[in-house]
């Protein structure tokens, strides 16, 4: 068990973050708190899944899977880095940021080489969401706390 220490708090820390994320989505009022419960929820799962994996003791990927170049700690740091990483932005500066940072840097991480293609996935994703979520469904997506506060000072 000893060997597997970091892994778990690792794990129970995403479990954590994505459970607060959740919450915090929850209690928003109205649907405006639908996106971060969603992603909370669903991540919180995932961050469940991995955790009960770990403590069962279930080894990481092997690194003959990995993306040529890749080590496992790289891959492993990845997997646990970036949804933290992207709740974490979602909650500070909201959806628009943190979705583009996220799209647009992840994948050269993963040793994804075609800089165009990655710009044209990054807004189409994004502007697939903003059709279906605020046209389609008329939700308002994350602003981020650092907006929100900005945009109410304004109208002070």
């Amino acid at each position: 068990m000893r060997d597997r220490l970091p892994a778990v708090v690792l794990a129970a820390a995403l479990l954590v973050i994505l459970g607060y994320v959740a919450a915090a989505g929850l209690r928003a009022r109205g649907i405006t708190g639908l996106f971060p419960a969603v992603v909370g929820v669903i991540g919180g799962l995932a961050a469940l899944a991995n955790l009960i994996g770990v403590l069962r003791g279930r080894d990481p990927q092997p690194v003959e899977a990995s993306p040529e170049g890749a080590s496992g700690a790289w891959l492993a740091g990845l997997s646990f880095g970036v949804p933290v990483i992207y709740a974490v932005l979602l909650w500070l500066l909201g959806f628009w940021v943190a979705s583009g940072v996220t799209l647009l840097l992840l994948p050269p991480l993963l040793g994804y080489r075609r800089p165009l293609v990655v710009v044209a996935v990054a807004l189409g994703t994004l502007f697939a969401i903003e059709a279906v979520f605020v046209q389609v469904f008329d939700m308002t997506l994350p602003r981020g706390m650092v907006f929100e506060r900005l945009l109410d000072s304004d109208e002070d």
